[in-house]
């Protein structure tokens, strides 16, 4: 009996560490309040003479199964002294989780861009969205959902449609400081088939101050793109390329 019970006794030592290492504290909470902002300025010489200047901001509230987001973003290129680019683009998004994956969301967009045709879009949408990896280092979400879209074109044709978008956000968390994102999403014309939106922005951010640079691919159609190169001081800084949006506008 003596053997028995020491026998137990080194089989419940030898087991404790393995039941601590299974049982893992729940992640923190994100914080209530965060946010990000990005400045960019290039300039090149030679034959031709470019600048290009770019800001962009964003502010995010989580006080629990709700959430509110809000995003701001402004570039403007000028060759030889010449404007030849101006745009500036608003979001508010609001979400509510119903479960530990999926939540439900509204978002409003506005664009001003002249240079494409766009005189003023004003969007609303609303839909579901779902996290296809548990919280972690990577993340990865799914969205679809279906809006309203009317734009007032520089040349008197205005639009007004409904528009049905899927997307794919994914983030991955190098660190406390420090991440790489990229935002993918299509969006369709439900009142002409040939009209269609597809949008991709890739950003890293973190501290240093390395830029770097996106472009689309030569002969993409419709193409208008955009292009934004960051860099900064020691503290939290952005970079992001956005090589616009392919588009076949009717």
């Amino acid at each position: 009996m003596k053997t028995s019970a020491i026998a137990s006794l080194v089989c419940s030592l030898l087991a404790a560490p393995a039941i601590a290492e299974e049982v893992k504290p729940p992640p923190p909470p994100p914080p209530l309040w965060s946010g990000k902002a990005e400045v960019a300025f290039i300039s090149t010489s030679g034959n031709t003479d470019t600048q290009t200047f770019g800001g962009a901001a964003e502010v995010e509230y989580q006080p629990g199964v709700w959430s509110g987001k809000a995003k701001v973003a402004f570039i403007k290129s000028e060759a030889n002294g010449t404007e030849n680019a101006r745009s500036f683009e608003a979001l508010l998004r609001g979400a509510r989780k119903l479960s530990a994956r999926l939540e439900t969301y509204a978002l409003g967009g506005y664009l001003k861009n002249r240079f494409a045709g766009i005189d003023g879009r004003y969007a609303g949408e609303g839909g579901l969205a779902y996290a296809l990896l548990a919280p972690g280092a990577h993340s990865l979400k799914a969205e679809a959902g279906l809006g309203y879209t009317k734009e007032n074109r520089t040349t008197g044709f205005d639009r007004s449609f409904m528009t049905a978008r899927g997307g794919l956000l994914y983030k991955w968390k190098l660190s406390k400081t420090a991440e790489i994102s990229n935002e993918t999403s299509f969006t369709q014309d439900l009142k002409a088939s040939n009209d269609w939106r597809f949008a991709d922005t890739a950003s890293v951010s973190g501290n240093g101050g390395i830029p770097y640079q996106i472009d689309p691919p030569p002969g993409a159609p419709g193409a208008s793109s955009t292009t934004t190169t960051t860099t900064s001081g020691p503290d939290q800084v952005s970079w992001s390329g956005v090589p616009g949006s392919w588009q076949q506008l009717r």
